[in-house]
This record gives C-alpha cells, sequence and structure tokens, in this order.
C-alpha cells in the first residue's frame, strides 16, 4: 500500500515490501534583526524566514523486499539532478514548496559472500525550493 512520496520515490508498506521512513524532522526558522537602541530594550524586527529543511531516515534491506543498491542509485539520481519534488504523505503535501536532496548518508551496513549489498540505511536532508 502506498502512503505518500518524495517525488519518484514511493513510500509504501505491503506483504512483499517495505519502503518507508523514520524520525522525519522538520525545521522552520523566522529571522529577526536586532536594533540596539540607547537606554532602551533591543528592538527586534521581523524580516522573514530562512529556508525550511526536513531529514528522515530510510532502511533498505533485501529482507524487506528492496534491492539496496537500487534504492540509493534512484536517491543519489535525484540528488545529483537536482530535482524538485513534492514530499507528500498520506493525503498531505509538507511545505509550502517542493524539496530537494542536499545531502545523504550513507550506511552500507551487510553485504553477502559474493559482494551484494543487504542492508543499508540512508539519512537524507532535504531543503525547500521555492520558484522565482
Amino acid at each position: 500500500m502506498i502512503f505518500g512520496s518524495l517525488g519518484d520515490i514511493v513510500f509504501t508498506v505491503s506483504s512483499e515490501e517495505i519502503r518507508t521512513f523514520t524520525s522525519l524532522t522538520w525545521n522552520s526558522t523566522a529571522r529577526y534583526e536586532e536594533h540596539k537602541r540607547h537606554i532602551k530594550d533591543v528592538l527586534l524586527e521581523y524580516t522573514g524566514t530562512e529556508t525550511e529543511t526536513i531529514s528522515f531516515d530510510m532502511n533498505l534491506s533485501v529482507f524487506q523486499g528492496l534491492n539496496p543498491l537500487e534504492e540509493l542509485t534512484k536517491i543519489l539520481d535525484a540528488q545529483r539532478s537536482g530535482q524538485a519534488m513534492y514530499l507528500v504523505i498520506g493525503t498531505h503535501a509538507y511545505g509550502k514548496a517542493r524539496w530537494v536532496i542536499t545531502d545523504t548518508q550513507k550506511n552500507l551496513e551487510k553485504f553477502d559472500n559474493s559482494g551484494n549489498l543487504l542492508i543499508a540505511k540512508i539519512k537524507i536532508s532535504l531543503k525547500s525550493y521555492a520558484e522565482r
């Protein structure tokens, strides 16, 4: 059953495969300038927002019906191409705009005796990509 996606990266849970995420963190920051005043408190001025970020972890395992190397390649292709994608979970699109993959941290955990990757973990970091 498909329950979400990041562009062409589909999140799914079924009896055949599990491709999902854990530890999703969404960060938003407001920008303020400080104006120092003589014998008065500092005056804060709202100047906008910083770029939003999202990060999450994925476990990619042959024991969950996936080919970890193919999954990593798909994610890296999206990162290297600068592809801007919508993040949808359930029926909700997250963020004000699309997202780009800015950073990936890959842990290649287990291989079989032929050198095939069996289990990998990846941390994916996204930044909001505003249209010009």
